[in-house]
């Protein structure tokens, strides 16, 4: 049962919380305790008001930005996804002016459950290969 549940709740933080920018979901999917155990921007609330911050500037920077799950693997207490990200640089990111260009990086996450809801996040990104695609790191070939 609680496999179904969190698969559910993986599949909205990615569609409506990242894809669609329902920032308003995020009591709904994130614990009260939930924490990011992933490296952020300097200052970044670990928190759910990170999150909400997270996704408006990538949003906002990115705007067509989706996320697509490629893989989940459900436990009873946490999943793992493996997802594409792709988007198309629109706005600032960070200290990086927008170049008009576009990524798809491969992302892994773990996300650990607490009462039917995400409370702790732990994200591996290639931001190599984003950095390389957005033109801020030369290809190196």
């Amino acid at each position: 049962m609680h496999t179904d549940t969190h698969r559910r709740v993986i599949e909205r933080y990615y569609e409506e919380l990242f894809n669609q920018g329902r920032v308003e979901l995020v009591p709904t999917l994130l614990h009260p305790d939930y924490v990011n155990h992933s490296p952020g921007w300097p200052g970044l609330p670990r928190g759910r008001d990170g999150v909400a911050l997270v996704v408006t500037a990538m949003r906002a920077a990115f705007p067509d930005l989706r996320y697509r799950i490629d893989e989940l693997v459900v436990g009873p207490d946490a999943v793992a996804a493996r997802t594409t990200v792709r988007g198309t640089h629109r706005g600032p990111f960070g200290a990086l002016a927008a170049t008009g260009r576009s990524f798809e990086v491969a992302q892994i996450t773990i996300e650990r459950f607490r009462d039917g809801q995400i409370v702790a996040h732990h994200r591996l990104t290639d931001e190599l290969a984003l950095l390389r695609q957005l033109g801020v790191v030369a290809d190196g070939g």
